[in-house]
């Protein structure tokens, strides 16, 4: 028995690895015994996320495992019999119930002899970790108030830059006037110094900064409505030709916090980076700054306005971006609106 699990692998593959809360999560099993020896029994388990964002099809499929002095779930199956040189494969349906992201690089597998009396434990990493990710749901949003005061001329040169490939005018150069503007080629002619007038442009972007942190003296419950909001939101503005990213206090134990869409293929990296986050640290201006070239088009997304690191705000007052806040609150220094009225039918 003490080599009963010799020369056994497994091999575990999602057939979709983006769901969204209510569906499916299929993932395909595949058992190889290569030896003659048959297995009486095999046991197949791998880690659960521990909120229960996904459930096993069936309940006796969890378990609880004490791992560190802490319970944690399992999904475990138990295959009466492989055989020797048989290899098999069965499907393993899990059900999305609610945001959260799971991600593993090995399972285990567990066998011994007819009674259990001697039983042992092997575990296979995987050839490449597993994610699967339960996106927020998706509510229906009005992405108005955006199109409206973001990118019109009304907000003055903010959210403006100069398309440099369609040159609108020239005049003479004057104190102060960017050196990268000049017309060389007038210059070589001997009209004097140049500058070219650029036609104005309005990117069409929106960056949202999602401070996790500022949400943790509230109900949980207020912190999903308001990813709910911001994942539809961003799929709104995606289906309208608007470039998307989004930048989010780093999550526990992950290293990715920023992902951008310019397109409906690259929205699941904003979506899985909204299935990652949670409510354990603030956003911070250093980590702002590597990442946005620019603070034109920009949103901090918040719960309570009063726990927003000072450092950010600062940064945020001096760039003129609004807070969109959980509710209806005031900050001495920065714009606020309430995240719900971009429900559609909210006001805005």
């Amino acid at each position: 028995a003490r080599h009963v699990l010799d020369g056994v692998n497994a091999a575990l593959q999602a057939e979709r690895s983006c769901v969204f809360p209510g569906e499916p999560c299929p993932l395909r099993v595949t058992l190889d015994n290569p030896k003659w020896l048959p297995l009486v029994w095999l046991t197949v388990r791998f880690p659960l996320e521990p909120g229960g964002a996904l459930r096993p099809e069936h309940r006796w499929e969890t378990v609880e495992l004490l791992e560190g002095g802490v319970q944690k779930p399992y999904y475990e199956k138990n295959v009466s019999f492989l055989l020797g040189h048989q290899r098999m494969s069965y499907t393993s349906r899990l059900q999305a119930e609610h945001r959260g992201l799971l991600s593993f690089d090995r399972i285990r597998l567990l066998s011994g002899d007819g009674l259990c009396l001697c039983i042992r434990e092997k575990e296979i990493p995987l050839p490449r970790p597993v994610t699967l990710a339960v996106f927020p749901r998706l509510v229906p949003v009005s992405t108005r108030w955006f199109l409206r005061n973001s990118w019109e001329l009304e907000t003055g040169a903010r959210g403006f830059q100069d398309d440099r490939t369609v040159i609108r005018n020239v005049r003479a150069y004057q104190p102060g006037d960017n050196a990268r503007s000049l017309n060389f080629r007038l210059m070589a002619r001997g009209q004097g110094a140049m500058v070219n007038i650029y036609e104005k442009i309005s990117p069409r972007r929106a960056a949202f900064l999602l401070d996790g942190a500022s949400f943790a003296g509230l109900p949980p419950e207020d912190f999903e409505s308001a990813l709910e909001i911001l994942g539809s939101l961003a799929a709104q503005l995606m289906e309208e030709e608007v470039a998307v990213s989004l930048l989010i206090s780093r999550p526990a134990g992950r290293l990715e916090q920023f992902a951008a869409c310019r397109d409906r293929r690259q929205l699941p990296a904003v979506l899985t980076l909204l299935a990652a986050a949670d409510t354990a640290v603030s956003i911070t201006a250093d980590e702002i700054l590597p990442r946005l070239r620019t603070l034109s088009g920009a949103f901090l997304i918040c719960g309570d306005v009063r726990r927003l690191d000072a450092g950010t705000c600062a940064l945020l007052e001096r760039h003129r971006v609004p807070l969109l806040a959980w509710g209806e609150q005031s900050h001495p220094l920065l714009r606020v609106l309430d995240l719900n009225a971009f429900r559609a039918g909210g006001g805005l």
